[in-house]
């Protein structure tokens, strides 16, 4: 497994290799899946993607050698997971793909992380300092920038607003996750959880592809659903989980800001998709602000201020 695949002392260039590997499979993906709905139904993609990932999901982690026995008190905790992360997110985000450019959804999903900070302190799963708040503000200030909001065109899209609605989504995966991580491995959580999403799936599916018109597809058509499913999934995921063991999650967290930059670039190359100076400017604000976050999580301007302050009035 990937995972095993070099000893501890394997060079950090070779790891930062792997997970540029993976923020090009995660950028691409959004590129993909745009141009796959030129011929897909998008609920329908999603339920035949999802029915393709499952046995995929389980079957990695059986290799693994990691269990899917579910514990009964984690049970509501697993459905709200497979509810945020798959069942109800995906809806959210394969609509608002539909309806946005692949550089605004890789973007605005991004944001993830954002909302994913501002939930944990409201529950009390953790408290944050007041960089991380800062790097926040920062964030959705581009958004605004990105959207237009000093531009004079201060509109959001519909698929804008479904993507920004599926990051808060999101965010409770990443929060609840968090709870079960102790009692389940990664691969195992992401088996599971993915299997309980795909059933909140199955019904969307079978709709998008009830109103599929297969004459329309093409062999291409059927390779973007094969990249779908395995290099962000299969390969994606199993290169990440392998860069955190490596490296750390918070330095591995860091290479996720590069995914919207991927997917603007390959969005403009293959789908000619338009873009705007302000939407660069919001973007590249955006980035700036998620990256301090990250970075400035340490720091805490109470406490800076008392150390300064202090020895001064001594």
């Amino acid at each position: 497994m990937l995972t095993n695949m070099a000893p501890r002392s394997t060079p950090r260039l070779i790891v930062y290799a792997g997970l540029a590997a993976v923020i090009v499979f995660w950028g691409l993906n959004a590129v993909v899946m745009k141009a796959a709905f030129t011929d897909w139904n998008p609920l329908g993609f999603t339920g035949l993607r999802f029915l393709a990932m499952v046995p995929l999901a389980i079957g990695i982690a059986r290799m693994r050698g990691d269990s899917l026995r579910i514990e009964r008190r984690d049970l509501p905790t697993l459905l709200v997971c497979a509810c945020c992360g798959y069942g109800v997110y995906q809806y959210f985000y394969v609509l608002g793909l539909a309806h946005t450019t692949a550089f605004a959804s890789a973007l605005l999903s991004s944001l993830a992380p954002v909302f994913t900070l501002m939930l944990a302190v409201a529950l009390g799963d953790e408290r944050s300092r007041t960089g991380r708040w800062i790097g926040a503000v920062i964030a959705l200030f581009g958004v605004a920038v990105f959207e237009g909001a000093f531009a004079g065109r201060a509109s959001i899209r519909l698929g804008d607003a479904l993507t920004l609605v599926g990051a808060v989504i999101f965010a409770g995966y990443n929060v609840f996750a968090g709870r079960l991580l102790p009692r389940y491995s990664p691969t195992a959580l992401i088996a599971i959880t993915l299997t309980l999403g795909a059933v909140m799936i199955v019904p969307g599916g079978i709709w998008g592809l009830a109103h599929q018109d297969f004459t329309r597809l093409t062999p291409t058509d059927w390779f973007l659903m094969l990249y779908s499913i395995v290099f962000p999934m299969v390969i994606g995921f199993q290169l990440w989980s392998w860069g955190i063991s490596k490296i750390g999650a918070g330095a591995t967290s860091i290479f996720n800001f590069g995914v919207p930059v991927v997917a603007g670039f390959a969005g403009v190359a293959f789908l000619s998709m338009p873009v705007m100076r302000y939407e660069i400017l919001g973007a590249a604000i955006c980035i700036a602000g998620m990256a301090a976050a990250q970075f400035l999580a340490r720091f805490s301007l109470t406490t800076l201020w008392t150390q300064l302050v202090l020895p001064a009035e001594r």
